[in-house]
């Protein structure tokens, strides 16, 4: 059996390894009418995970400031779990849809005025002064060439 102070100093490095995990890149899914981009499931999972060792490991933890980082680094991770369930970019005929924890843009290509892709994001603005900023940061690089070559296309479609 191992010991309390084996599963204390086990649990902060499970959560490590979980939240590499779960900071993995997103999924692609290609398609006729467009391109999916959402984080798997399994990245949430982990991310849960995480939270959870963390949360385990603050709870008999010595300082009490360790505990309080513990519980705080949990809540973070609780957090993340979430974001990578809810976001999801559905780039399909019709426009571009973002869906997060905040709720969801739908912009339609016609009214997009300005396709600006950046080192790390791509940003769109619609003429009505909506905007949407993709952060890219993580995406494979093929993935993101990808991406935004189909936005652009999409745009220029619209504009004719």
């Amino acid at each position: 059996m191992i010991p309390r102070r084996g599963i204390r100093l086990l649990l902060p490095l499970l959560a490590a390894v979980l939240t590499v995990v779960a900071l993995g890149a997103p999924r692609f899914t290609w398609a006729n009418e467009g391109v999916r981009v959402e984080h798997p499931w399994t990245q949430s999972a982990a991310a849960l995970g995480a939270a959870l060792a963390l949360a385990a490991a603050a709870c008999g933890a010595r300082p009490r400031a360790l505990g309080i980082a513990a519980g705080l680094g949990a809540a973070t991770l609780a957090a993340l779990a979430a974001h990578r369930l809810a976001w999801r970019i559905d780039a399909v005929a019709t426009g571009l849809v973002e869906r997060s924890l905040g709720g969801a843009v739908q912009l339609e290509w016609r009214a997009v005025e300005a396709v600006e892709p950046r080192p790390g994001s791509v940003t769109l603005r619609a003429r009505d002064g909506t905007t949407v900023v993709i952060a890219t940061g993580r995406f494979v690089p093929d993935e993101r060439i990808r991406l935004e070559r189909t936005i652009a296309r999409r745009v220029r479609e619209a504009a004719r």
